[in-house]
Protein backbone atom coordinates (compact mmCIF):
# COMPACT_ATOMS: atom_id res chain seq x y z
CA UNK A 1 0.00 0.00 0.00
CA UNK A 2 2.79 2.35 1.00
CA UNK A 3 4.56 1.82 -2.21
CA UNK A 4 1.31 2.02 -4.35
CA UNK A 5 0.73 5.75 -2.67
CA UNK A 6 4.14 6.73 -3.81
CA UNK A 7 3.30 5.69 -6.97
CA UNK A 8 0.69 7.62 -6.89
CA UNK A 9 2.23 10.60 -5.50
CA UNK A 10 5.01 10.55 -8.34
CA UNK A 11 2.20 9.80 -11.45
CA UNK A 12 0.23 13.08 -10.28
CA UNK A 13 3.13 14.84 -10.10
CA UNK A 14 4.33 14.22 -13.66
CA UNK A 15 0.61 14.83 -14.71
CA UNK A 16 -0.28 17.58 -13.18
CA UNK A 17 2.74 20.26 -14.35
CA UNK A 18 2.56 22.95 -11.65
CA UNK A 19 3.35 26.22 -11.47
CA UNK A 20 6.83 25.61 -9.29
CA UNK A 21 8.21 21.97 -10.10
CA UNK A 22 8.14 19.78 -7.47
CA UNK A 23 11.31 18.51 -5.69
CA UNK A 24 12.86 14.95 -6.13
CA UNK A 25 15.47 14.33 -3.26
CA UNK A 26 18.64 12.33 -4.26
CA UNK A 27 21.41 10.70 -2.27
CA UNK A 28 24.64 11.25 -3.49
CA UNK A 29 27.89 11.65 -2.34
CA UNK A 30 30.02 13.54 -0.36
CA UNK A 31 33.11 16.31 -1.28
CA UNK A 32 34.43 14.24 -4.52
CA UNK A 33 35.80 17.13 -7.44
CA UNK A 34 35.78 17.02 -10.15
CA UNK A 35 32.02 15.46 -9.30
CA UNK A 36 31.11 16.65 -6.45
CA UNK A 37 32.03 20.40 -4.27
CA UNK A 38 29.20 19.97 -2.11
CA UNK A 39 29.72 23.93 -1.09
CA UNK A 40 28.65 24.87 -4.31
CA UNK A 41 26.82 21.96 -5.07
CA UNK A 42 28.31 22.09 -8.80
CA UNK A 43 30.40 19.10 -10.26
CA UNK A 44 30.23 16.88 -13.11
CA UNK A 45 28.22 14.88 -11.33
CA UNK A 46 25.71 16.89 -9.51
CA UNK A 47 25.08 18.82 -12.73
CA UNK A 48 24.84 16.02 -14.51
CA UNK A 49 21.63 14.71 -12.02
CA UNK A 50 20.76 17.97 -11.52
CA UNK A 51 20.12 18.56 -15.49
CA UNK A 52 18.50 14.90 -15.81
CA UNK A 53 15.84 15.81 -13.08
CA UNK A 54 15.13 18.79 -14.31
CA UNK A 55 14.40 17.39 -17.67
CA UNK A 56 11.77 15.06 -15.80
CA UNK A 57 10.15 18.20 -14.76
CA UNK A 58 11.53 18.13 -10.93
CA UNK A 59 14.08 20.18 -9.22
CA UNK A 60 17.21 18.47 -7.41
CA UNK A 61 17.33 18.43 -3.98
CA UNK A 62 21.20 16.23 -2.70
CA UNK A 63 20.72 15.05 0.20
CA UNK A 64 24.79 14.01 0.73
CA UNK A 65 26.20 10.91 2.71
CA UNK A 66 29.35 8.78 2.54
CA UNK A 67 29.15 6.67 -0.24
CA UNK A 68 29.08 3.70 2.16
CA UNK A 69 25.71 4.53 3.93
CA UNK A 70 24.26 5.37 0.34
CA UNK A 71 22.33 2.57 0.06
CA UNK A 72 21.77 1.76 3.65
CA UNK A 73 19.34 5.03 3.75
CA UNK A 74 17.97 4.87 0.80
CA UNK A 75 16.40 1.01 2.24
CA UNK A 76 15.40 2.66 5.31
CA UNK A 77 12.86 5.01 2.97
CA UNK A 78 15.38 8.34 2.95
CA UNK A 79 15.01 9.93 -0.65
CA UNK A 80 13.34 9.04 -3.93
CA UNK A 81 16.52 8.04 -5.53
CA UNK A 82 20.05 6.79 -5.15
CA UNK A 83 23.34 7.45 -6.81
CA UNK A 84 26.30 5.54 -7.58
CA UNK A 85 24.81 1.74 -7.70
CA UNK A 86 26.20 -1.47 -8.99
CA UNK A 87 23.33 -3.86 -8.18
CA UNK A 88 19.69 -4.24 -8.32
CA UNK A 89 18.58 -5.61 -4.65
CA UNK A 90 14.82 -6.68 -4.87
CA UNK A 91 11.68 -4.48 -5.11
CA UNK A 92 14.45 -1.39 -6.73
CA UNK A 93 14.16 -0.58 -10.04
CA UNK A 94 17.60 0.37 -11.76
CA UNK A 95 18.25 3.51 -14.27
CA UNK A 96 20.60 3.01 -17.14
CA UNK A 97 24.40 3.90 -16.08
CA UNK A 98 24.87 7.51 -15.69
CA UNK A 99 28.76 7.67 -14.47
CA UNK A 100 31.64 5.70 -14.77
CA UNK A 101 34.84 5.74 -12.54
CA UNK A 102 38.27 4.65 -13.89
CA UNK A 103 40.01 3.39 -10.50
CA UNK A 104 44.05 3.59 -11.50
CA UNK A 105 47.50 2.99 -9.05
CA UNK A 106 49.50 5.98 -8.53
CA UNK A 107 53.20 5.81 -7.77
CA UNK A 108 56.24 7.49 -7.96
CA UNK A 109 58.56 7.25 -10.99
CA UNK A 110 61.52 6.04 -8.83
CA UNK A 111 59.70 3.65 -6.70
CA UNK A 112 62.22 1.07 -5.80
CA UNK A 113 59.99 -1.80 -7.29
CA UNK A 114 58.24 -2.17 -10.68
CA UNK A 115 54.83 -2.76 -10.73
CA UNK A 116 53.84 -6.03 -13.12
CA UNK A 117 50.25 -6.97 -11.31
CA UNK A 118 48.27 -6.50 -8.29
CA UNK A 119 50.22 -9.11 -6.30
CA UNK A 120 53.44 -6.99 -6.36
CA UNK A 121 51.59 -4.25 -3.78
CA UNK A 122 53.22 -6.77 -0.97
CA UNK A 123 55.08 -4.79 1.37
CA UNK A 124 54.17 -1.45 -0.14
CA UNK A 125 52.53 1.55 2.01
CA UNK A 126 48.77 2.10 -0.10
CA UNK A 127 46.25 4.35 0.95
CA UNK A 128 43.33 4.24 -0.98
CA UNK A 129 39.80 6.18 -1.60
CA UNK A 130 36.77 4.96 1.26
CA UNK A 131 35.64 1.21 0.43
CA UNK A 132 38.26 0.33 -2.17
CA UNK A 133 38.08 -3.40 -1.27
CA UNK A 134 34.35 -3.02 -1.46
CA UNK A 135 34.23 -2.11 -5.21
CA UNK A 136 38.08 -3.48 -6.81
CA UNK A 137 38.34 -7.20 -7.51
CA UNK A 138 39.29 -10.09 -5.27
CA UNK A 139 43.35 -10.15 -6.10
CA UNK A 140 43.56 -6.38 -4.88
CA UNK A 141 41.73 -7.23 -1.53
CA UNK A 142 43.77 -10.11 -1.83
CA UNK A 143 47.24 -8.06 -2.00
CA UNK A 144 46.38 -5.59 0.28
CA UNK A 145 46.49 -8.13 3.43
CA UNK A 146 50.01 -8.26 2.70
CA UNK A 147 51.12 -4.80 2.34
CA UNK A 148 53.29 -2.90 4.87
CA UNK A 149 50.92 -0.72 5.48
CA UNK A 150 46.92 -0.36 4.05
CA UNK A 151 44.68 2.88 4.78
CA UNK A 152 41.60 3.79 3.10
CA UNK A 153 40.13 7.32 3.13
CA UNK A 154 37.38 10.10 2.91
CA UNK A 155 39.22 12.95 1.89
CA UNK A 156 41.25 12.40 -0.84
CA UNK A 157 42.58 16.10 -1.28
CA UNK A 158 46.18 15.22 0.73
CA UNK A 159 46.66 11.95 -1.45
CA UNK A 160 49.13 13.19 -3.92
CA UNK A 161 51.20 15.82 -1.75
CA UNK A 162 51.84 12.20 0.74
CA UNK A 163 52.87 10.25 -2.34
CA UNK A 164 55.21 12.96 -3.52
CA UNK A 165 56.88 13.94 -0.19
CA UNK A 166 57.32 9.90 -0.33
CA UNK A 167 55.04 9.38 2.48
CA UNK A 168 53.38 6.25 0.71
CA UNK A 169 53.97 3.97 -1.89
CA UNK A 170 51.08 3.90 -4.07
CA UNK A 171 47.54 5.74 -4.20
CA UNK A 172 44.26 3.74 -5.59
CA UNK A 173 41.51 6.43 -6.67
CA UNK A 174 39.90 7.65 -9.61
CA UNK A 175 42.23 8.78 -12.42
CA UNK A 176 39.86 12.35 -12.58
CA UNK A 177 39.81 12.73 -8.83
CA UNK A 178 43.67 12.21 -8.96
CA UNK A 179 44.22 14.15 -11.71
CA UNK A 180 41.94 17.40 -9.92
CA UNK A 181 43.84 16.60 -6.74
CA UNK A 182 47.55 15.96 -8.69
CA UNK A 183 47.32 19.19 -10.38
CA UNK A 184 46.18 21.41 -7.67
CA UNK A 185 48.71 20.50 -5.22
CA UNK A 186 51.60 20.49 -8.33
CA UNK A 187 50.96 21.62 -11.42
CA UNK A 188 54.20 21.01 -13.20
CA UNK A 189 55.15 18.16 -11.57
CA UNK A 190 55.73 14.62 -13.80
CA UNK A 191 57.55 12.84 -10.98
CA UNK A 192 54.40 10.15 -10.75
CA UNK A 193 52.98 8.14 -13.39
CA UNK A 194 49.62 5.55 -13.75
CA UNK A 195 49.39 2.14 -13.45
CA UNK A 196 46.12 0.70 -15.58
CA UNK A 197 45.19 -2.45 -13.50
CA UNK A 198 41.52 -2.19 -13.16
CA UNK A 199 38.23 -2.02 -15.44
CA UNK A 200 36.29 0.55 -15.73
CA UNK A 201 32.97 0.69 -12.99
CA UNK A 202 29.64 1.61 -14.73
CA UNK A 203 27.38 3.01 -11.94
CA UNK A 204 23.10 3.35 -12.01
CA UNK A 205 20.61 5.28 -9.86
CA UNK A 206 18.06 3.32 -8.32
CA UNK A 207 14.44 4.52 -7.70
CA UNK A 208 11.35 2.60 -5.93
CA UNK A 209 9.69 2.38 -8.64
CA UNK A 210 9.98 1.36 -12.50
CA UNK A 211 7.74 4.61 -13.70
CA UNK A 212 10.02 7.20 -12.17
CA UNK A 213 13.58 4.51 -12.95
CA UNK A 214 12.00 5.03 -16.99
CA UNK A 215 11.35 8.40 -16.56
CA UNK A 216 15.07 8.79 -15.16
CA UNK A 217 16.22 6.58 -18.55
CA UNK A 218 14.39 8.75 -21.45
CA UNK A 219 15.62 11.90 -19.18
CA UNK A 220 19.18 10.85 -19.37
CA UNK A 221 19.18 9.81 -23.02
CA UNK A 222 17.97 13.34 -24.24
CA UNK A 223 20.76 15.29 -21.25
CA UNK A 224 22.75 12.69 -23.39
CA UNK A 225 22.28 14.20 -26.85
CA UNK A 226 22.13 17.88 -25.65
CA UNK A 227 25.00 20.50 -26.07
CA UNK A 228 24.56 21.33 -22.24
CA UNK A 229 26.04 17.18 -21.55
CA UNK A 230 29.45 18.10 -24.36
CA UNK A 231 29.91 20.91 -22.21
CA UNK A 232 29.65 19.29 -18.98
CA UNK A 233 32.69 16.83 -20.48
CA UNK A 234 34.29 19.93 -21.56
CA UNK A 235 34.27 21.51 -18.11
CA UNK A 236 35.45 19.04 -16.00
CA UNK A 237 37.77 16.58 -17.87
CA UNK A 238 39.03 18.04 -21.23
CA UNK A 239 41.33 19.99 -19.17
CA UNK A 240 42.08 16.86 -16.74
CA UNK A 241 43.14 14.48 -19.50
CA UNK A 242 45.74 16.94 -21.83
Amino acid sequence: MQQLLYLGMICVAFMAAPAKAQQLQLLVGVEKPPYIKMATQTGYELELLSAVVKRMGFDSQFIHVPNGRLFTLFQDGQADLVSLQRSTPQGFFATQSYISYQNILIVRKDLHKELLSLSDLIGLRVMAFQNARQFLPPDYVEATTKTASYLEVVDQHQLPALLLKNRVDVLVMDRNIFLHYYRQTAPNDDSLKILNFFQVNHYHMLARTPEVAERFNQALAEVKQSELFSQLQLKYFAELNQ
